[in-house]
């Protein structure tokens, strides 16, 4: 009895705030949780519509999705930040995308500056049951082409083609090139463990140059940048086509490669696998902002959108973090729920286990 009254009083002042054009999160706010259906029944609102109005992006999209599952694609995360495990279940075949392990260093520069993998970033995967058709690295930055790392893959999977974007091109240039050998460590290492793929460069018909490994064929597409050669690796394969750019995408996509995506995913799910956080090293900017990726992110549509590299299980450490502390290295990232407010129909989350509902399934072996 004590119930329904008190329901009887809070419905009376709830149609007062109705009258008054007050949203229907406004209403439901007004509201205790045991009084939801007598209210539904009031406004001849459906219960679980009254409901999902006090949810949250993430939680909404929770509900409806399952991170990891993108038509044939499954997709598998090795860490915590920025390492995957793609298989196209179509073919049964697999790639792995830029490896880092835990106690493997990454030097930038000698020692001006070192990152590593904190424990809480590594899930413990057996480096032995990880199985791969390939390697395909995004960028030359010894956290993404980590040759420790990659060489216990190696000794560990026997060996398979590694396809690396190390010194992008020839017609990159020596400035490029120098950066490559002095800027970071594993230089040699790089140049003997990994092949080349090359430049999508796309014709006016939307052909595009790959490299082939079995179903997965790779090339680099955009422009480089300056100073740091980020641009965007595209797989295509039997299950549909992948866009990856850990550290975002520097510039917008030309028409011509619009077009190849086009008919790349004709019929088949366009994945964006793009970092959205902003990186300063030294103080200097060196990434896009989220708001540039929102933009060509709004040009090519993806069917799902997945964060990564948001490099929060990183210890930095070395000569420029001891004299300049965080401001050696620093990374400004967008929330979770900001994301998916800005792409509620195509995010899908993230490998970050931070405040992150939607957190992409850990690689469980073959």
């Amino acid at each position: 009895m004590a119930h329904d009254c008190l329901c009887f009083l809070l419905l009376n002042l709830v149609a007062g705030v109705v009258s008054s054009n007050a949203t229907l999160v406004e209403q439901a706010t007004c509201l205790a949780e045991n009084c939801l259906e007598e209210f539904a029944l009031l406004q001849r609102v459906p219960l679980e519509e009254l409901r999902r109005s006090d949810q949250t992006c993430l939680e909404r999209v929770r509900a409806n999705v399952t991170p990891g599952e993108e038509g044939q694609f499954k997709l598998r995360v090795l860490n915590y930040d920025n390492s995957w495990h793609i298989t196209c279940k179509a073919s049964q075949q697999s790639l792995v995308f830029d490896p880092f392990f835990l106690g493997k260093q990454a030097h930038f520069f000698g020692l001006v500056q070192t990152v590593e993998l904190q424990s809480e970033g590594w899930p413990g995967i057996p480096i032995s049951s990880i199985t791969t058709q390939g390697v395909v690295i995004s960028l030359n930055a010894p956290d993404h082409f980590n040759a420790p790392s990659l060489r216990e893959l190696i000794d560990q999977t026997h060996k398979v083609p590694v396809l690396s974007a190390y010194v992008q091109s020839p017609q990159d240039g020596l400035k490029m090139a120098v950066v490559d050998a002095f800027g970071y460590g594993n230089f040699e290492d790089i140049a003997a463990l990994s092949t080349l793929y090359p430049s999508c460069n796309p014709t006016a018909d939307g052909d595009l140059q790959f490299k082939d490994i079995g179903d997965f064929r790779v090339c680099y597409a955009g422009l480089p940048d300056i100073a740091v050669g980020f641009r965007t690796v595209l797989i295509a394969s039997s299950c549909g086509a992948i866009l990856y750019a850990p550290h975002g995408i520097t510039e917008p996509f030309s028409e011509n490669l619009l077009q190849a995506i086009s008919k790349l995913r004709v019929g088949k799910p366009l994945v964006a696998i793009i970092g959205t956080s902003t990186l300063y090293q030294l103080g200097i900017k060196v990434t896009k902002t989220f708001e540039f990726t929102q933009e060509v992110l709004q040009q090519i549509k993806p069917d799902a959108f997945y964060d990564t590299h948001r490099q929060e299980y990183f210890a930095v450490g070395g000569i420029a973090f001891d004299l300049l502390g965080n401001s050696s290295f620093r990374v400004d990232r967008v929330s979770p729920e900001d994301i998916c407010k800005a792409f509620p129909d195509q995010y899908r989350g993230s490998p970050s286990r931070k405040d992150n509902p939607l957190q992409v399934p850990v690689y469980e072996g073959a």
